[in-house]
């Protein structure tokens, strides 16, 4: 069974590494394991298929795919500014992708594994040498990457 991933943007935040830094004041544990919390609305309808198949949410910084968190679960959360809201809880690993274009979109969908970009590896924040989503394009489109 191929993964079934869902798909979110990260809004007030410049790069990669900004939302690395900001990540990482919102780890918790979950179940013995380091985790940190997306918020959105509603729950996936295919909440379940995902956990099964080792689903990831993929997150688009600045239109572009850059990172990846695989999910670890579902909670619903009663707040009292948003009322019910669903915390899809990821793990506090951050996998860097291939960067790849991604329009604007509200909330979040479900990304086709085709459509995945692919890993480059974990990422720790403190690769100062990181190269802009543009310049990594063209560097890929010339052939050099």
């Amino acid at each position: 069974m191929a993964s079934i991933h869902i798909i979110k943007l990260v809004v007030g935040v410049e790069d990669l590494k900004d939302y690395y830094g900001w990540h990482q004041t919102e780890i918790f544990d979950y179940h013995g394991v380091p985790a940190t919390p997306c918020w959105t609305r509603h729950k996936p309808s295919r909440g379940a298929e995902i956990l099964e198949s080792g689903g990831s949410i993929y997150r688009v910084i600045k239109n572009r795919i850059r990172c990846r968190h695989r999910i670890l679960g579902f909670e619903t959360v009663e707040t009292s500014h948003k009322g019910t809201m669903c915390m899809i809880v990821q793990d506090a690993r951050m996998i860097e992708t291939v960067a790849a274009p991604k329009r604007p979109f509200q909330g979040w969908r479900y990304l086709k594994p085709a459509d995945a970009p692919p890993d480059k590896g974990i990422y720790t924040g403190q690769d100062d040498t990181e190269l802009s989503p543009e310049l990594e394009d063209e560097l890929r489109q010339a052939g050099i990457l």
